[in-house]
């Protein structure tokens, strides 16, 4: 007989009697933070005011976007989430 970690007992019936609901709600949640963290850091990139920036700077803004936007479809195609 094996020694059991008894603290743990109750996630594991949870698991067993739940895991189907448990693992949508953590796609579920996984998706909304995806959703959020891409849109929050898109908006503030996209939102700079480049007017007092140098070439140098407004350059590296641009390639920034670009970035962003390329991250956007990977995550998208990764995680399905419509961004």
């Amino acid at each position: 007989m094996t020694p059991r970690d008894w603290s743990l007992f109750k996630y594991e019936i949870a698991d067993f009697f739940f895991k189907k609901q448990l693992d949508e709600a953590f796609l579920e949640g996984r998706r909304t933070g995806v959703e959020y963290a891409a849109n929050t850091l898109g908006f503030a990139v996209r939102n700079l005011d480049t007017s007092a920036m140098t070439k140098t700077q407004i350059f590296g803004h641009k390639a920034s976007l670009a970035a962003i936007i390329e991250a956007k479809k990977d995550v998208m195609r990764n995680t399905g989430v419509a961004l």
